[in-house]
């Protein structure tokens, strides 16, 4: 009988144990969810809010927010060139491809 009592506590103690972990890991996630949503409150208060006979102004604010944390990438007006001789090459091939196969 104390052999039974002692394996039930044991048992009791590990699903204590695994539920109190589980907890653990829950905290985390949600500790890490609310440090996004933090962020995300601090990027919105730093908006004007915008009445309604003037458009825009809170896009623009947002905008500016974005600039602040975002580096745009840059390319020559070489490589759009490249690119657009490209993308032409690309779909002169398909059509030319519907054509053969439309012609057999």
């Amino acid at each position: 009988m104390t052999r039974l009592v002692v394996t039930i506590f044991l048992m009791a103690n590990q699903a204590i144990a695994t539920a109190v972990l589980q907890l653990k890991q829950e905290h985390i996630r949600l500790c890490k969810e609310l440090e996004r949503v933090d962020q995300a409150l601090s990027v919105l208060a730093g908006l004007e809010v915008s009445a309604p006979g003037k458009k825009g102004k809170a896009v623009l604010a947002l905008k500016g927010a974005l600039k602040a944390t975002r580096k745009r990438r840059k390319v020559s007006a070489a490589a759009r060139k490249k690119m657009a001789e490209a993308a032409k090459a690309r779909w002169a091939a398909i059509r030319a491809k519907k054509e053969k196969a439309a012609a057999k």
